[in-house]
């Protein structure tokens, strides 16, 4: 048993933040490392949805063989209580809200899944697990074929959960259509396309769909050693092999074989189901939540980007002047409508949107957009570009500079980039190393290329000039064509020592070349990186470039975030009980936590396998008791780790317990940006703290357990923050470390409460 099991508890509980602002208004958000999920659903509800969303994203994260999935482009989920609150956000059928309980809608920027908790036929939660498979097929096996994307979709759908479990492969109705419908041959199943009758023909699709459930389900359950092959056979489908010949090669058969199989399969009526545990130590820790509630403004956003991206511009618009009307500095809907009117073309709309929401935004499309709107407003009649003011040029290069920093590898704020300084013909040097930039990023970009082309024109480069533009006179595009015609046209015409002589004798530039804004390409492959990985926000990697604060200042932000030195001084005892879970093992155990000033605590939990476990400290003298058995820790190392944990996590005097307290840097956890404080102790290893970098409350702790046998590395993530006599403390911790996860909800917290000295005292 792990000696310091109750030092933790103390630990983690004693970590304030400041208080969240309650509105009236129904709709909440919670957000985890893979997910934002907002709804005007019951609270519980909510936090459920996120919850089983984690499990299911790490579940399917385990079939494609990738620790984390981590997708560059954010999903949300958007949950409504009912079908009443749901119809208004629908995607439109024939001019109506489709008959749909949910969807999923994938974008460039952002990913949806909507559905709504209206009981029906099928479990609704199993509407967001369909979805969220099409989600990350697209994502990590972006060449799969239609029956491998829908039976993949329906067998994990139909997902089950009880307590920290879940019920992979349970039947479904298709069974039964199965058994007394002919199956389709193998060949024509596997054939099948989006365009093909039996994926839109009603009396067709029930067939498709159900063999399709029914093969995923043999294939990877049918069978001892099922799983592995399964797995080979999506890495050699997202590789871009055949699918038909990759089933072949994967599960050794022939197509003959497996469809003799798959109908006995499906004639023995009871199929077999694999139960899936959430302590699984490399995806339990990805499940750390953030729980508040949405103001209406931003609930007004969020709902109006959903119906953006189904298509639903003019009421998408509605709700985003909606939000800007109640709160006019959400920079959020600034952004949202003036990307919204650069799509519709209304550029001055656009621009005086962009321009509020440039001051303050992250999203990198905001600034490239600005920056294009800037760069276009000086077109001639004719369509060649006149030339940009020293204080235009200033400020479309600050735009790009900023959605470079934001997304290094989008190639369009490059080109960009390079035209401007091609315009102004101040910085050839750097617009040759932009456009060159740029090409690499896209290398199918004609456009891109023909700017490289003028820029070797314009500083004299006139064989590398013509190369280039001789070669995009072959071009498929004709407005490629004749500008590359043009441009050598005027080079076979002009030799370099007229153009030399006189300064207003050079090519002019098309202002074609200023495209309309682009999006970068986001689809992932399976796989990672050379290594087999894949980068994961997770906190490991540290940024430590440019401009970062004091570690003294980051430490009284943290003060000052907990509510000020006032306000923790004033709590000399603290009592906080509530419920325990062993993750796979038990639900349900119970803690109890005493810790009286300066660095007395008692602690009790009950939980299986353990039992009964009881510890404490009377600032002298540590103990552990479990089985009528007591351990002590009385020597000097121990005691001064003792005495220093004690009170670890309180923010006041915190460079007073440790030898350095030093700044990282910043880095990820999920879409949390985090300052990465590093605490080196007297003795033993560094350890490290996150801080949320707004709000400045502690979002994980990095550690080395000590344990019984040696020690172990220890992640402790702090959710849900809530006020008790106006100090904050997490209601939501979770403790994994290799081989034990354990997850404590907070379910009672009194301060300044009178503790028996006895308690900390160890038992004779």
């Amino acid at each position: 048993m792990k000696f310091a099991i109750s030092v933790f508890l103390l630990v983690l509980l004693s970590v304030p933040a400041p208080a969240r602002a309650q509105t009236r208004d129904t709709w909440r958000s919670v957000r985890t490392n893979n997910l934002f999920v907002i709804g005007n659903a019951d609270p519980e509800k909510l936090r459920q949805v996120a919850v089983w969303l984690e499990f299911f994203h790490s579940a399917f994260a385990r079939l494609v063989s990738r620790n984390v999935l981590d997708a560059s482009v954010p999903t949300t989920v958007v949950v409504f209580r009912d079908d009443a609150s749901f119809v208004p956000y629908k995607p439109l059928y024939q001019g109506r809200p489709a008959s749909i309980a949910g969807f999923f809608q994938p974008g460039e920027d952002v990913n949806y899944i909507a559905l709504s908790l209206d009981p029906r036929d099928r479990d609704p939660y199993s509407v967001a697990f369909h979805e969220y498979v099409h989600l990350h097929l697209r994502d990590n096996v972006p060449q799969a074929p239609v029956w491998l994307n829908e039976g993949l979709a329906e067998f994990y759908g139909a997902l089950q959960f009880s307590g920290n479990e879940a019920l992979l492969g349970a039947s479904l109705p298709y069974l039964r259509l199965l058994r007394t419908e002919e199956l389709l041959p193998l060949k024509t199943l596997l054939s099948i396309d989006q365009s093909s009758p039996h994926y839109h023909e009603q009396d067709k699709t029930g067939v498709f769909y159900g063999e399709s459930w029914a093969l995923v389900h043999y294939l990877m359950l049918g069978g001892a050693g099922r799983q592995d092959q399964f797995k080979r056979f999506l890495q050699l489908v997202s590789r871009g092999d055949d699918a038909t010949k990759a089933l072949q090669d994967a599960f050794g058969m022939t197509l003959d074989t497996l469809e003799k199989e798959l109908q006995a399969y499906v004639n023995r009526g009871e199929l077999p189901t694999l139960r899936l545990a959430s302590s699984d130590p490399q995806g339990y820790a990805y499940t750390a939540m953030q729980r508040q509630s949405l103001s209406e403004s931003e609930a007004n956003y969020y709902l109006g980007d959903l119906l953006l991206h189904i298509g639903r511009s003019e009421d998408a618009e509605r709700y985003f002047k909606q939000a800007i009307a109640l709160d006019s500095t959400l920079s959020l809907a600034y952004a949202a409508l003036g990307q919204l009117s650069v799509r519709q073309k209304r550029y001055a709309e656009a621009k005086k949107y962009l321009e509020r929401a440039a001051t303050s935004s992250q999203n990198y499309a905001v600034h490239y957009q600005y920056a294009w709107l800037l760069s276009r407003e000086t077109l001639s009649p004719n369509g060649h570009i006149t030339g940009y003011s020293p204080e235009t040029a200033a400020a479309i290069r600050e735009q790009l500079s900023q959605a470079i920093k934001l997304s290094p590898e989008f190639a369009p704020a490059y080109y960009l980039f390079a035209l401007v300084e091609l315009v102004r013909e101040e910085r050839l040097d750097e617009a040759l190393e932009m456009a060159q930039k740029a090409q690499r990023l896209a290398p199918a970009q004609a456009s891109y290329t023909l700017l490289l082309a003028q820029i070797h024109e314009r500083r004299s480069e006139t064989t590398a000039a013509r190369e280039l533009a001789e070669r995009l006179t072959r071009d498929s595009d004709p407005t490629i064509r004749e500008q590359a015609q043009e441009l050598l046209d005027y080079l076979n015409n002009t030799s370099a020592a007229k153009r030399g002589s006189s300064g207003n004798s050079r090519a002019p530039v098309s202002g074609a070349l200023v495209a309309e804004p682009v999006q970068a390409s986001t689809t992932r492959m399976l796989g990672g990186d050379a290594n087999g990985g894949a980068a994961i926000r997770d906190g490991r990697t540290v940024e430590n470039s440019g401009s970062l604060p004091s570690v003294d200042e980051v430490l009284a932000r943290y003060v000052a975030a907990v509510g000020g030195e006032k306000a923790i001084n004033a709590v000399t005892s603290r009592v906080i009980k509530g419920t325990v879970d062993v993750a796979g093992m038990s639900r349900g155990g119970i803690f109890e936590s005493y810790t009286q000033a300066p660095n007395k605590f008692y602690s009790m939990m009950d939980a299986h396998p353990f039992g009964v476990t009881r510890s404490g400290f009377n600032g002298r003298t540590g103990w552990v008791h479990t089985n009528a058995k007591t351990v002590l820790a009385t020597s000097p190392a121990d005691v001064a780790r003792l005495t220093r944990e004690a009170d670890f996590f309180a923010p006041l005097g915190l460079k007073n317990k440790y030898a350095k307290v030093s700044l990282a840097g910043t880095s990820q956890i999920g879409y949390r940006d985090v300052y990465v404080l590093e605490l080196q102790p007297t003795t033993g290893g560094v350890e490290r703290l996150y801080l949320d970098a707004k709000t400045y409350l502690p979002v994980r702790m990095n550690r080395v357990q000590n344990l019984e046998k040696g020690s172990a590395p220890t992640e402790i993530y702090l959710d849900d923050w809530r006020a008790v006599d106006g100090i904050q403390f997490p209601f939501s911790i979770s403790h994994n470390s290799p081989k034990l996860s354990m997850s404590f909800t907070v379910k009672e917290i009194r301060l300044n409460a009178p503790i028996d000295a006895k308690l900390f005292e160890p038992p004779k």
